[in-house]
């Protein structure tokens, strides 16, 4: 349940730049562990939804977010990866079964959790329908979510 919960917010992420802040809050109480762990880096901007409170920031020119849980606890990060970089065998599967110009891709993302866990997300898009892949760090390929346009 807990990973579902959190390849859902990997997914969000891939769709959504920024989150209306529906409580109206002032404060996050992720901030405190976001400013000891990430120094020096710019454009940081929080918001919040119902689930979570995310930190959108550059670092070394990389568009990166890291979520939160209301209660101040880290859930995860993302950051925009090279899809040149995926493992070879995700990269093979993907080439092969979604193929160029039938599908075009629209963003690659790495996805690290609390425990230093990492997978990788990929939205693709054709006429009509949007894919997402989950790719493991292994290079196995999944269908994280599939929907008709």
């Amino acid at each position: 349940m807990k990973k579902l919960f959190i390849l859902t917010l990997a997914v969000i992420a891939l769709g959504t730049s920024a989150f209306a802040d529906t409580n109206k809050k002032t404060k996050y109480n992720g901030a405190s562990h976001f400013s000891s762990t990430f120094t020096g880096v710019q454009e940081v901007s929080w918001s919040a939804d119902e689930k979570f409170e995310k930190a959108s920031f550059l670092e070394n020119g990389i568009k990166k977010e890291v979520f939160y849980t209301h209660d101040g606890e880290l859930i995860g990060s993302t950051k925009t990866y090279a899809f040149d970089k995926l493992p070879k065998a995700a990269l093979q599967t993907i080439t092969t079964k979604y193929t160029y110009p039938e599908f075009q891709l629209e963003d690659c993302i790495e996805f690290t959790n609390s425990v230093g866990e990492t997978s990788y997300f990929i939205s693709m898009e054709k006429a009509n329908q949007k894919l997402v892949l989950e790719i493991s760090e292994a290079g196995q390929v999944s269908i994280f979510s599939k929907e008709n346009k």
